[in-house]
């Protein structure tokens, strides 16, 4: 076998246009094709049949993400730019101990591992929150489409800007969860676009139960706002929002605008 010099790629594609191309370079075996081809769910079951590591990016929708996998689980999300410490100091009611552990922190890009050092800085309700909606974001909508573009890369594991881990086959189901869950909170009139706000500004939350996320979402509703930006607002998914909108407003303590 010949082996590529001078950063040359050692190509074995088919040459037509519409089908993957495959490839040998210093990250390892590579392909990239389009989504017609093989959706995101695919490409990450035949990495889990095959037992391989490496990653996958997907361009579709108008976004790219990429998803580090290792065998049948999924360790982390996110390009070699994204700093989870800034997106995590941009959400709201983060607790005082935690903002300024987050805030002390002074992350190099050649030092691996910060989201693993953040993780343990905040609430874990919180952390799972941050992460889940990451997934709801930029990896649940790409899952089964068909429209974009795809560039895989087997191999060793690149480091995890934000490490997660996830069996590959709960994400796919996730994922379908997720699209039925929000369809049917469309139908009902939960939109993430529909606006909401406390139903009175003596409204003292009392009356039921509030789970942390509901308090969260409860105490920012002081004036008119989407779910989508309350979600937004506390870097939790815009699904779980909407739940608590939902439990809010169905005990009188939000309305609708």
């Amino acid at each position: 076998m010949s082996h590529a010099s001078g950063g040359q790629q050692s190509e074995v594609s088919t040459h037509e246009t519409d089908k993957p191309s495959i490839a040998l370079s210093a990250k390892g075996l590579t392909m990239n094709g389009k989504l017609a081809e093989f959706t995101l769910a695919q490409l990450l079951q035949f990495f889990a049949l095959a037992e391989r590591s490496g990653s996958i990016t997907v361009n579709a929708l108008g976004r790219e993400s990429r998803l580090i996998v290792e065998g049948d689980r999924i360790i982390g999300w996110g390009h070699d730019d994204y700093d989870v410490r800034s997106a995590l100091l941009a959400t709201e009611l983060l607790a005082g101990t935690s903002l300024d552990a987050i805030r002390s922190l002074d992350p190099r890009l050649e030092t691996p591992g910060l989201s693993f050092v953040v993780r343990n800085l905040i609430e874990p309700d919180r952390w799972e929150a941050f992460a889940q909606r990451q997934l709801e974001q930029d990896v649940y909508p790409l899952l089964t489409v068909e429209s974009g573009e795809f560039d895989v890369v087997v191999g060793r594991c690149p480091p995890a800007p934000l490490r997660i881990s996830y069996p590959i086959n709960s994400l796919i189901l996730d994922g379908s969860r997720w699209e039925s869950e929000m369809e049917a909170a469309k139908i009902e009139g939960y939109t993430v676009e529909s606006l909401w706000q406390r139903d009175s500004p003596s409204s003292n939350g009392n009356g039921i139960t509030f789970t942390s996320l509901d308090w969260v979402v409860w105490t920012i509703m002081t004036e008119p706002q989407p779910i989508a930006a309350a979600s937004r607002r506390l870097g939790v998914p815009d699904l779980e929002a909407t739940s608590a909108v939902r439990r809010l407003h169905g005990a009188g303590h939000l309305r609708r605008l």
